[in-house]
């Protein structure tokens, strides 16, 4: 690793320290893992294949081990973009070498999320050509920018040995997930899912044990919308948290299991326009992570808990941060965003997220895990 990331490290953990002594009682960090990080930070070299990873998503598998998954590539949105794969088989404190899971040639493979039904487990992953970087933007052929995003999916009966093909969902193009999937307890799959270009969220079901799967769609909000992050209450009912771009999350509820939701109400928990996510613990509490600032700060990285299905939460325990951008640095964005979690048969939590740096001359994320317990 380089020296200025060695520095970069060394202040995120001081960050952390300081802020897990002052917040949230209930929440102690049991330990602390990289699941993957690449010396080479700069996006203009092309022997750059794995510098920037974001968007982690993390599940556990029928044989007990679990599996992280994230996209990576040179730089965000690279047409070289491929969606990295590592497994742990001691819960989450170590972590294997990464492995391509999935690549379509000359395209970004994106925002990998998992769900499953006890045995069989879908990876769903979204597949584009994004206009982020105006090299991109020049491009004529039409098939550039958020409405080219095309979501697929594919399985795995023998706990990520071996995987079926990808499939193409039946849905329009530019839509896409970022949360993993819930299975209810009338055995319904859920899926989130958001129109990158649009006001439109809500989730994909299936009814038959992911034979088919149909869009059950139309949330939106006045402070824009995406990446929907869902948990089934105690009640039977679905809660889903959205990100937005007013500085607070908003949140919304289905009765009828996902297939219609009520009109979105603004909450007073902060948040930045990043993804967030929302899970329930087998005791039924629920478990929120997210980024409790304001745009365009996603930072500290906060853990919330809730007794009362999403009526009221604990205040924030800070489990990651990292220092504000001053006027006239060179490194314009520091990150530590887009949380994933499961949780182990002892109750223990694994959390992941992607730690990011960027710069005029540097880009780059790695991915970090911690084993967290909530009493």
């Amino acid at each position: 690793m380089q020296a200025s990331h060695v520095l970069r490290f060394c202040f995120w953990l001081f960050c952390v320290a300081f802020g897990s002594a002052l917040w949230g009682q209930n929440v102690t960090v049991v330990s602390r893992s990289t699941v993957f990080v690449h010396p080479n930070s700069d996006p203009y070299d092309r022997a750059n294949r794995f510098g920037f990873n974001h968007a982690p998503s993390v599940t556990a598998l029928a044989d007990g081990r679990l599996l992280c998954a994230w996209f990576s590539g040179p730089f965000e949105a690279s047409v070289d973009q491929v969606i990295l794969a590592s497994y742990s088989s001691d819960g989450g404190t170590t972590w294997s070498d990464a492995e391509v899971l999935q690549d379509f040639a000359r395209t970004s493979d994106f925002d990998p999320a998992f769900v499953s039904n006890g045995s069989r487990t879908w990876l769903f992953f979204s597949r584009g050509r994004w206009n982020r970087y105006p090299f991109v933007r020049g491009e004529r052929d039409g098939g550039i920018g958020v409405k080219s995003f095309q979501m697929f999916h594919r399985y795995t009966d023998d706990s990520g040995k071996t995987w079926s093909v990808p499939q193409a969902l039946p849905i329009e193009r530019g839509y896409n997930c970022r949360s993993n999937g819930i299975r209810l307890s009338s055995g319904e799959l859920l899926v989130p899912t958001h129109l990158s270009a649009g006001q439109d969220s809500g989730v994909l079901k299936s009814r038959d044990n992911g034979k088919t799967w149909t869009r059950h769609t139309g949330v939106s909000t006045p402070a824009g919308q995406a990446e929907p992050t869902i948990a089934e209450l105690k009640s039977g009912a679905v809660l889903m948290f959205l990100r937005t771009n007013d500085g607070h999350l908003w949140r919304t509820v289905s009765q009828d299991r996902g297939e219609t939701w009520s009109a979105p109400e603004k909450t007073d928990m902060l948040a930045a326009a990043a993804s967030h996510n929302l899970f329930r613990l087998e005791d039924g509490r629920l478990v929120l992570t997210h980024d409790e600032s304001p745009p365009p700060f996603r930072s500290p990285l906060t853990v919330r808990v809730s007794e009362d299905d999403g009526e009221s939460w604990s205040e924030p325990f800070t489990l990651a941060a990292v220092p504000r951008p001053q006027q006239g640095d060179a490194i314009w964005g520091r990150q530590v965003t887009y949380p994933s979690v499961t949780q182990l048969p002892n109750g223990t939590l694994v959390i992941v997220w992607a730690r990011i740096v960027l710069g005029d001359d540097e880009q780059w994320g790695d991915i970090q895990s911690a084993r967290v317990r909530i009493e």
